[in-house]
């Protein structure tokens, strides 16, 4: 156990080495861009939106070992509250938009009454859904989310057009650090870590999440989160 804790913090720590110093990096010569005589107007406009691009990247993976860090310390605690379907997309849409840019996004919500749960944590997850699926996708693929609501639960189902997920793979992505095959491949950031926080706040909450292969090509990654009070709508259609 020591030795398997001591091989998960080294991969840890040079995972985030990496995503640390690709940033850092672009940032550096961005900002010399811009202390040099050359770049017009519209140069210095474009180094300066990267500048701001992996600033906000940097943000996320500080936040992402925030999270990590009060996850380990046993501190994600439910509160739940009322909310709508639509403003947690809103919330996780809002954390990522330096990754989404102008990549298509599309939302289909069956019905935006109101849900009982802890809004933080469920929007909190699907940011990291997102996310990977912006990591793992061609930039040119849109991403679908689909949102279902029962008297029970919300379900949130986020699909990628990418090029799936390795079989050797599968079982292993929900694990603290997991890049796999695709990441591999496509050179894409990120440790992987993501998935493995989105696993456990939502554990916080009695949610799960999984993923699966799409018969026509990419992947899907589904949440389903038990709701604290059943949704209105759902109560009056079981009265009816």
């Amino acid at each position: 156990l020591t030795r398997q804790s001591e091989e998960l913090k080294t991969a840890l720590l040079a995972s985030l080495g990496h995503d640390l110093r690709t940033p850092l990096t672009a940032i550096r010569v961005a900002a010399s861009n811009l202390k040099a005589s050359w770049p017009t107007a519209a140069d210095r406009e474009e180094q300066g939106d990267l500048i701001l691009e992996e600033v906000e990247r940097l943000t996320r993976l500080f936040t992402n070992v925030l999270e990590m860090a009060r996850i380990d310390a046993g501190a994600v605690e439910k509160a739940p509250r009322w909310t709508h379907p639509s403003e947690i997309v809103a919330a996780a849409r809002a954390q990522v938009a330096h990754a989404l840019k102008d990549r298509p996004l599309s939302v289909r919500i069956d019905a935006d009454v109101p849900v009982q749960l802890d809004a933080r944590l469920t929007a909190s997850a699907l940011t990291q859904l997102l996310e990977n699926a912006a990591e793992y996708a061609p930039g040119s693929t849109p991403i679908d989310v689909t949102i279902a609501v029962t008297e029970a639960v919300l379900r949130i189902s986020v699909r990628d057009h990418g090029p799936g997920i390795a079989a050797a793979d599968l079982p292993h992505l929900f694990e603290r650090v997991c890049r796999g095959a695709s990441a591999a491949r496509q050179r894409a950031p990120g440790s992987g870590m993501g998935r493995w926080i989105a696993r456990e706040v939502l554990a916080a909450e009695q949610g799960r999440v999984w993923a699966e292969n799409c018969a026509d090509g990419g992947a899907q990654f589904t949440i389903v989160v038990p709701l604290s009070a059943p949704t209105p709508a759902a109560t009056e259609v079981s009265a009816s």
